[in-house]
């Protein structure tokens, strides 16, 4: 392998970053830190980068493939693998949704970089709109939105979770997580009532993008 070559320092380098993976699956090229309006370049996905052969051919030996978005920059780890599935609930899935369907409206208006700024509040407006759920407790919502910014798919600017007001990053990684056919086979369900409810289950398409499978 690549990495046999590696020495000490690169091999826990690339360690690091497959951790990250792991834990996110989503690396964007930019990251923010909570309430700091700045973004960096992302270490991680610049390493990456730099050694995607290595830790492509790593991730492949373990059951799992690298994936690289170049439009969006979003480098995220796909598997044929059940249990690599990532599990949303229903709430967690409406939310996802509704970040795709506001990113896609939005991103005209994006950075350079792709993000988009929204509130909480554009979540739950968009949510009503789409005529999804009858309430979101404030628990289920913080819920829902620590599990989109543990998996890099939106990150919180300012404020705290429970906040209305708070201002939030969707990241390019949303059109990875759920694709644009995903997203209209969705809506098609929600006008004909065939949402059922239970739990997500979010795993790989053969095409690299997350399938919610809603």
């Amino acid at each position: 392998m690549i990495i046999d070559d590696y020495d000490d320092a690169a091999l826990e380098r690339t360690r690091e970053v497959c951790q990250a993976l792991y834990h996110s699956n989503y690396i964007n090229e930019y990251l923010f830190s909570p309430n700091e309006s700045l973004k960096k370049a992302n270490a991680n996905y610049s390493f990456i980068m730099s050694h995607y052969d290595a830790i492509e051919e790593l991730l492949d030996r373990s059951g799992w493939k690298l994936r690289h978005d170049e439009l969006a920059r979003v480098l995220y780890l796909t598997s044929d693998y059940v249990s690599a599935k990532i599990v949303l609930n229903k709430i967690e899935s409406y939310f996802l949704l509704a970040m795709r369907l506001i990113y896609d409206e939005k991103k005209t208006r994006a950075s350079a970089s792709g993000e988009v700024y929204i509130t909480v509040r554009d979540v739950i407006e968009q949510l009503t709109t789409l005529g999804a759920v009858d309430s979101v407790t404030k628990s289920e919502r913080e819920k829902a939105l620590r599990t989109l910014a543990n998996k890099s798919i939106i990150s919180r600017m300012t404020g705290k979770w429970g906040d209305m007001e708070a201002r939030l990053a969707i990241l390019p990684s949303v059109v990875c997580a759920i694709s644009s056919e995903k997203t209209k086979n969705v809506l098609e369900m929600l006008h004909t009532s065939e949402f059922e409810d239970t739990d997500t289950a979010v795993d790989a398409e053969e095409n690299g993008e997350e399938d919610d499978e809603i």
